[in-house]
Formats: C-alpha cells, sequence, structure tokens
C-alpha cells in the first residue's frame, strides 16, 4: 500500500492511543507503518504539521447536522457536544488539537456554524467571533481534564489522591467548600460538561434582552 498524507494520519491517530502525546514521535511512527522516517517528511515536515493533520481530522463530521438557522444556542451546544465527542475519541485528543491554528475545512466548517448562528440572532460580529472562542477554549480546557483524569485511573492512585484532597478539605477552615463535598466527589463529567456550555449560552442570552430573546 502506497503512503500518503490520509495512510499516516490514521496511523498516528492510532499510535497515539498507545503511547499518548509525549509518546507519538515520528520514528515511532515510522516503525509502525514499516517505512524509514525520511519517507514521512516528505509528507510532513515536521510533528507539528503532523499534529494539525491529526486535529484536522479528529473533527471530521462536528457540526455537520447543525444548522444556523437554528437557535444559536441549540448550535452552540450540539456543535460543543459533538467536538467534545470527537476529541474524546481519541486519547489525548484535545491536547493535539489544543495550541495548533488549524486553518481546513472541518475546522472551519464547525467555527462558521457557531458564527453564523450567533450573527443571525443579532450578535455583533465581534461578539459572535468571541463567543465562539469562549466556547472552543471551555470544550478544550474541559477535555485535556477529563483525558488527565482519564490518565491518572490508568496508571492507578487517582482515588487515594482524591479521598486525600476531601479529608484535607473537611480539616481546613473552607466551610463552604465543605457544604459542596458531596458535588466534589461527583464525577459525572456529562453533568458538568452541559452546565458550563449552559452557562455559556445563558451568558450569552443576558448580554442585551433584544438579543437571542427568542432563542
Amino acid at each position: 500500500m502506497g503512503l500518503d498524507r490520509e495512510r499516516i494520519t490514521q496511523a498516528a491517530l492510532d499510535l497515539l492511543d498507545e503511547t499518548g502525546i509525549e509518546g507519538l514521535t515520528m520514528r515511532k511512527l515510522a516503525d509502525a507503518l514499516g517505512v524509514q522516517a525520511p519517507a514521512l517528511y516528505w509528507h510532513f515536515p515536521n510533528k507539528p504539521a503532523l499534529l494539525d493533520e491529526m486535529a484536522e481530522a479528529l473533527l471530521a463530521g462536528v457540526a455537520d447536522r447543525a444548522s444556523p438557522s437554528d437557535d444559536f444556542g441549540e448550535v452552540l451546544r450540539r456543535c460543543a457536544t459533538e467536538l467534545r465527542r470527537a476529541l474524546l475519541s481519541r486519547r489525548d485528543g484535545a491536547r493535539v488539537f489544543a495550541g495548533t491554528f488549524v486553518v481546513r475545512p472541518n475546522v472551519l466548517r464547525m467555527a462558521e456554524k457557531v458564527v453564523a448562528a450567533l450573527m443571525r440572532a443579532g450578535f455583533e460580529t465581534q461578539t459572535a467571533m468571541r463567543a465562539m472562542f469562549s466556547l472552543l477554549y471551555f470544550v478544550l480546557g474541559f477535555v485535556i481534564e477529563e483525558q488527565a483524569l482519564t490518565e491518572q485511573l490508568r496508571a492507578g492512585g487517582s482515588e487515594q489522591k482524591l479521598d486525600s484532597a476531601l479529608a484535607a478539605v473537611s480539616d481546613m477552615d473552607f466551610p463552604s467548600l465543605r457544604l459542596a463535598l458531596p458535588e466534589l466527589q461527583d464525577l459525572d463529567q456529562d453533568a458538568r460538561f452541559s452546565f458550563g456550555v449552559d452557562v455559556i449560552i445563558q451568558g450569552l442570552r443576558g448580554m442585551d434582552g433584544s438579543i437571542g430573546r427568542t432563542g
């Protein structure tokens, strides 16, 4: 089978699942493909270029079903949910995407859906763009933490760390946090994610009573 960008990218994503982003090297990728490393550099000049292509591949299909004519809140919620699902589909998926500036169709398609829905709802261009970035940064940060927790569970010892942290809160003079201990113990990531997205949407709705009132 010939070597092309698509095959290399798919192999890199598979290797990512095995090694994580630190273990993903061009040499290991070349070994997995049964080629010499220079063969990869013909298609990708360096690892960052490969990560850009991997990030674009991760977002394939994200937001395809979202219509800018829908209520902007529904568009933002759908895009955020699908982006999170896409990033979680691969080990360290959020870290692959974070820090890149991928100007590719899959990434731009999602951004277009969000910005168009907000502008249709009456938001100014600057507000729509800032809202899009705020949503993107929330999803990336959330999934990075979510996947870090998964790695801790994989390595073991995370439950002991959590128990120690809860004990420290109980022993110290943090009365509000003591009352919130049940929430600290609740690891329902879906509920936490939905809450965060809702905060962003409701914050946008409250920016101006005449903007997005019907959504």
